[in-house]
């Protein structure tokens, strides 16, 4: 994907409305924010993701992602959900 603002926008514009995304965790430090989030419809199933934004005079300049398959509670080896919509909401203070 093509890195800024535009090429973002320009990604979810084409985007089948049966795509959900739902953000977790939202980091941010000097000009680095990172979300973790679980997007569904699309891939055949649901996917946890790490997005992490450079941003610069208030706009997005660059962008990286990592994406990998949900895995369930009872297929993971620790047990543990991979994403938890409220994990953000714990912390915020």
């Amino acid at each position: 994907m093509p890195q800024g603002r535009d090429a973002l926008q320009g990604l979810v514009e084409t985007l089948s409305p049966s795509v959900h995304y739902e953000p977790g965790l939202i980091i941010a430090e000097g000009d680095l924010v990172a979300i973790h989030g679980r997007i569904r419809g699309w891939a055949d199933e649901p996917q946890v993701v790490v997005d992490i934004f450079r941003v610069e005079g208030g706009k997005l300049v660059e962008h990286w992602d990592v994406l990998q398959n949900e895995v369930s509670v009872s297929g993971g080896v620790a047990g543990l959900s991979m994403f938890d919509p409220e994990e953000g909401a714990s912390r915020a203070g």
